[in-house]
């Protein structure tokens, strides 16, 4: 049965968002045309003060912390000032879902006040007064949960997920949701309820799924640190999209309780795992360590609370798997060149030994994560979209995960013991090379035009077998970077035809380029240090 048509449901909702935006915060049509660059426009346009303009342009989440906790701003300062910058970013790319700005800016000034309470050497909450924007998929109460679809609509959240009512716990305020794709499931973030959220450096590039709205969020730094979640790469796609620090933890390991993912209930395959995006890899590292610190089991009954560990500088080099493919697709010269930069970097560097290898075969691992995604076929998704008569968008139908078949109670059965057997031979991987971590791309490409990333081979590994993985970001597209032929594309004709999408810099300038760090499973404390180390050498920080 339906609940009403969608277009009338999404332009109802649509106005209902517009009207959150205080009429001062909006922008002039001017700053929205097509030739405006939209990373230029928060410090031009004029709706902050400079103030806000170094609050949300020149600090990080770590570093805005010590601004609040020694008085160089209120919280109200600083929560005012990512209101205003998140508004000016969604008005021109299409990023936020839910806002409550007058509900965020009303929490700072308790805050603000509560803060009275921690003087004679009382400690603040390790996250006070930080505001963190927040995916859609996650619950706040009194708001909804639609992950874009329209049968979701109207109605609010009863209660907060676990990760909201910790970092709430934790001092932080939350002051808007970002949008994602119809089905959570792709590498664009469009759906019918809200439209599309555009790549800030480029409109007619991908800004990336599922977590895209805030990927674009934070590269215009109407945010510095956000969450996210990822089942396929989700987390990391974004991150390589918009030029930003994404980190997929071993699942389990952040609380995950209340988040609305659109896998069918019950079916414990692949796990999604909930993880941080942010400006900064010190931003991600603070993330996990506030979390893992704070008795994750009161929130979340299925959380794996695994006590934080602090560890130390390492006492020997670290000895780094260099993969330059993941086996299904060829790199791209961009991608391809940025991987070497950054080994370049850590060759040279005394605390880094450089391994090249080649990832063992997967057994098929990729169908079987297909069928992970999609155990009971189509069935679960066309129902939620026929209660009100939703069609797919481009970027559902060109990935072509509903046309899965469903998969039997002994077919479950098979794909766990073929896991189980992939994950035994990747240990082996891990052990025998005594590696500190994996550094691979984390696509064979950069940004995609819209509707045509409809892989995650190099990113869902990952996922399959939980280990924990972070993108760093290390250059962007030059106009050095120049097509070659389709004959480089040594995987066939599927690899031939993702590779033929990159066409040169002419439409791909200024896009980032990144590289994956990956680490073994519940060793995430180790990945941080870890890669901490390596964005440390690569990026000159």
């Amino acid at each position: 049965m339906t609940q009403g048509d969608y277009r009338a449901i999404a332009h109802e909702k649509r106005l209902q968002r517009s009207q959150k935006i205080p009429t001062a915060w909006r922008l002039d049509d001017d700053k929205r045309q097509e030739s405006i660059n939209p990373l230029d426009v928060p410090i031009t346009c004029g709706i902050l003060n400079d103030t806000e303009i170094d609050i949300t342009s020149k600090y990080d989440a770590t570093s805005l912390l010590m601004g609040i906790k020694i008085g160089t701003w209120s919280v109200e300062q600083v929560t005012t000032a990512f209101c205003k910058r998140a508004a000016i970013a969604h008005q021109m790319v299409n990023c936020l879902t839910e806002i409550f700005f007058d509900e965020a800016i009303e929490r700072a000034r308790q805050l603000d006040k509560q803060r009275q309470e921690f003087v004679g050497g009382k400690t603040l909450p390790p996250l006070f007064g930080l505001p963190i924007s927040i995916k859609d998929t996650f619950q706040i109460q009194g708001h909804d949960t639609s992950t874009g679809l329209a049968c979701y609509v109207n109605a609010p959240a009863k209660e907060h997920s676990a990760i909201a009512a910790m970092l709430l716990d934790l001092g932080a305020v939350l002051y808007c949701k970002t949008n994602v794709p119809q089905t959570v499931m792709t590498g664009d973030s469009d759906n019918n309820v809200f439209g599309r959220t555009l790549n800030p450096r480029n409109a007619s590039m991908t800004a990336g799924g599922s977590t895209g709205g805030e990927g674009a969020l934070l590269a215009l730094r109407g945010s510095v640190l956000g969450v996210g979640t990822d089942i396929g790469g989700s987390i990391r796609v974004p991150s390589i999209c918009n030029g930003i620090y994404g980190m997929k933890p071993s699942a389990g390991v952040i609380p995950h309780g209340g988040t609305r993912e659109l896998t069918v209930p019950g079916t414990d395959g692949v796990r999604s795992s909930v993880g941080p995006m942010a400006t900064t890899f010190r931003d991600c590292a603070l993330f996990l360590k506030s979390i893992m610190q704070a008795d994750t089991w009161k929130y979340d009954s299925n959380v794996i609370s695994l006590p934080w560990r602090d560890l130390t500088k390492p006492s020997k080099r670290l000895r780094i798997g260099l993969v330059e493919d993941d086996d299904f697709y060829t790199p791209v010269p961009p991608v391809r060149r940025g991987l070497k930069k950054a080994v370049d970097k850590l060759q040279q560097s005394n605390a880094v030994e450089i391994v090249p290898l080649t990832l063992p075969q997967g057994n098929g691992w990729y169908d079987d994560l297909l069928s992970y995604y999609t155990l009971m076929g189509n069935e679960y998704y066309l129902e939620q979209l026929n209660r009100t008569g939703e069609p797919l968008v481009p970027s559902v139908k060109a990935l072509g995960l509903l046309s899965g078949q469903k998969t039997t109670l002994q077919g479950f059965f098979d794909l766990n013991v073929r896991r189980a057997e992939v994950a035994s031979t990747y240990r082996r991987f891990f052990r025998d090379n005594n590696l500190d971590a994996i550094l691979m791309p984390p696509a064979p490409h950069t940004a995609l035009p819209l509707d045509t990333w409809t892989t995650v081979t190099s990113t869902g590994l990952w996922n399959y077998l939980d280990y924990p993985a972070v993108v760093v970001p290390v250059d962007v597209v030059t106009d050095s970077d120049a097509i070659d032929d389709a004959s480089n594309a040594k995987y066939g004709h599927q690899d031939a035809g993702l590779y033929k999408l990159y066409t040169g810099p002419e439409l791909y300038e200024g896009l980032p380029i990144a590289v994956q760090v990956v680490g073994y499973r519940h060793q995430d404390e180790a990945l941080v240090a870890t890669a901490g180390i390596l964005d440390s050498i690569i990026n000159g920080e």
